[in-house]
């Protein structure tokens, strides 16, 4: 079927329509108004159609890239929740770690028989720790440490864990530097301990018999009553003298009814005195060690028979060597 198109100059447009030249001739006529219409309605319906299009696909884009997003955010999310969850498991071996070396510092304090506040400090360590800036740090609740380690924290949590975290990391950074402060004192007060002990007086120049005590008694010579600044302590005649604690000899000779003595002076105040010796070894000016043998027991100047007179003397009073060696004093 053949069409054939026809204007008609007024209103209407006039189609005709044939299948072949021995058919009859069909025609249509059509107002200008409804072409138009329809022609209108069709650019719309087209224009809407590809907005409608666009608009989707764009939309579409929109959503695929959103949920993209999203998943990001969760696994984002889970990574922040892991390495939260390792800062607190770090922090938390700082803060055993800072315990013990606490504790540690009292127990070599103890030792050394240094004043320990590590108790005290202990105490005020442990449990709820107060931040420099005025909040409270507490070791993380079971509930929110279990949330961090597997993941599941929701933006309260995580705020919150993020906010005690920062509080502790403060707080530990504060200790660490309290601690390397008592560390360095710690220290410097061992080693000043270890070098009084190590010049301090801690036993008998020998060992014998204790003939006569720190104290009042009768003189054996004169038989009057006299005090008697040292300890006499029998032994044969030879054996060796050692040094109770190391110092400098400010005096080694002869020295009336000492008879042959040995001084020295070990320093915080301590002088100490080796009577009646058969031979001093040292002389004055030497520096002797703790444990070394400076003289043999004699019987010189005025002496019943062979033993050391020992003495101890602090800040110039003499006291009882039994009991400052013992510690008592």
């Amino acid at each position: 079927m053949k069409k054939a198109l026809t204007k008609n100059r007024e209103t209407h447009i006039t189609i005709l329509m044939f299948s072949g030249p021995d058919e009859e001739v069909k025609q249509v006529r059509l107002s200008k108004t409804i072409l138009r219409s329809v022609a209108l309605f069709t650019a719309v319906f087209l224009s809407y159609s590809a907005a409608l299009t666009t608009g989707y696909m764009y939309l579409d884009k929109n959503h695929r890239t959103a949920l993209a997003r999203i998943e990001y955010l969760k696994e984002d999310n889970q990574r922040q929740s892991i390495e939260i969850a390792g800062l607190y498991n770090y922090s938390d071996k700082v803060r055993s770690k800072m315990e013990e070396l606490i504790e540690f510092d009292g127990e070599i304090r103890k030792m050394v028989g240094l004043k320990s506040d590590s108790d005290k400090r202990l105490e005020e360590f442990q449990g709820v720790l107060v931040a420099s800036r005025g909040g409270v740090v507490e070791r993380l609740p079971g509930l929110e440490k279990a949330e961090l380690v597997e993941a599941k924290m929701t933006p309260t949590v995580m705020m919150s864990s993020i906010n005690n975290l920062d509080d502790a990391v403060q707080v530990l950074s504060s200790q660490m530097d309290i601690q390397k402060q008592e560390m360095d004192k710690l220290l410097s007060d061992v080693d000043a301990r270890l070098e009084y002990l190590e010049a301090k007086p801690t036993f008998l120049p020998i060992s014998g018999r204790i003939t006569s005590r720190f104290g009042g008694r009768k003189h054996p010579f004169s038989r009057k009553y006299d005090f008697h600044e040292g300890v006499d302590i029998a032994a044969k005649s030879g054996t060796a003298i050692r040094a109770p604690g190391k110092g400098i000899v400010t005096f080694s000779g002869r020295q009336g009814g000492y008879g042959n003595l040995v001084e020295i002076n070990h320093g915080y105040g301590i002088i100490t005195r080796y009577a009646h010796n058969s031979a001093n070894l040292v002389k004055k000016g030497d520096r002797v060690s703790k444990g070394q043998v400076i003289a043999r027991v004699g019987s010189t100047g005025v002496s019943t028979g062979p033993h050391v007179h020992f003495e101890i003397e602090v800040n110039g009073k003499a006291v009882d060597p039994i009991k400052f060696v013992n510690g008592d004093i």
